[in-house]
């Protein structure tokens, strides 16, 4: 008996204090699935370029403004080109002066640009001296409006206008053969401008407007002007300002708008 029980104690000792074959398991963190490169966001959008509404000025070689008036928005679409209708400007004015009087007339699908003229007169801008040197002024002027709005001038040829001085001032540099292409329609206004109807066909001018008031001294010369453009096979018109002398009409805008829309086409 005591030895059977020395025996169960002798076991039971044995026993606890044998270790345990199994390790303790920590408890595993989960893991976290690699991070994905984020795809990054759209490049913001380009606004599209719109034209502008309103008229702006800009300063010439001299300092002095190159006035640009854009289409009649109502005229064209926002976002299409339009071709230049350059106005040159009588002795001693600034050219805003006149070109403010054109209401709409030169901007039916068109920018009116009114540069200043090359020379100087009692202060005020005007067109005189060599005919290579308005040439290259002029040129420079719309090199500047096609730079501020580069993305809506379009290729096509234009109108060139002159007025007075302004119209000797254009004949002049048409002669200097300085701008080929660059019009396909001549608006002169209240000049006896003689023309090489031969030189305009080579430049690419295909229409010309002759127009003067009634009392006006240049009249006979210009319809006279008109009458062998036609005859050369140029298209060709007269337009009346009315019974003014040498002066500019009041409602240039209802006599003119048209006939400057018919030059450009």
């Amino acid at each position: 008996m005591r030895a059977r029980l020395a025996l169960f104690l002798f076991v039971g000792c044995a026993r606890s204090a044998t270790p345990s074959l199994s390790p303790p398991v920590a408890p595993v963190a989960p893991v976290a699935a690699p991070a994905l490169p984020s795809t990054p966001p759209p490049p913001p959008e380009e606004p599209v370029p719109v034209r502008p509404t309103e008229p702006f000025t800009l300063d010439d070689d001299l300092g002095r403004p190159v006035e640009v008036y854009p289409p009649v928005p109502s005229s064209l679409e926002p976002t299409a080109p339009a071709p230049l209708v350059v106005f040159l400007h009588a002795t001693c004015m600034q050219p805003g002066w006149v070109c403010d009087a054109f209401g709409s007339a030169g901007r039916d699908g068109a920018f009116l640009v009114c540069p200043s003229g090359n020379s100087t007169c009692a202060g005020e801008p005007d067109w005189y001296g060599p005919p290579k040197e308005k040439a290259a002024f002029l040129s420079h002027a719309i090199d500047l409006t096609e730079s501020a709005v580069p993305a809506f001038v379009a290729p096509r040829p234009g109108v060139l206008v002159g007025w007075s001085r302004g119209a000797f001032a254009a004949k002049d540099v048409l002669q200097t053969r300085a701008l080929p292409g660059r019009f396909r329609g001549l608006v002169l206004v209240a000049a006896a401008v003689g023309l090489d109807l031969k030189l305009l066909r080579e430049l690419g001018i295909r229409r010309l407007v002759m127009a003067a008031g009634e009392w006006d001294g240049a009249r006979g010369s210009m319809v006279a002007t008109v009458a062998a453009a036609k005859a050369a096979g140029l298209e060709a018109r007269w337009v009346s300002l009315g019974k003014i002398g040498h002066t500019w009409p009041p409602d240039f805008e209802a006599r003119m708008r048209e006939p400057i829309v018919w030059a450009m086409e």
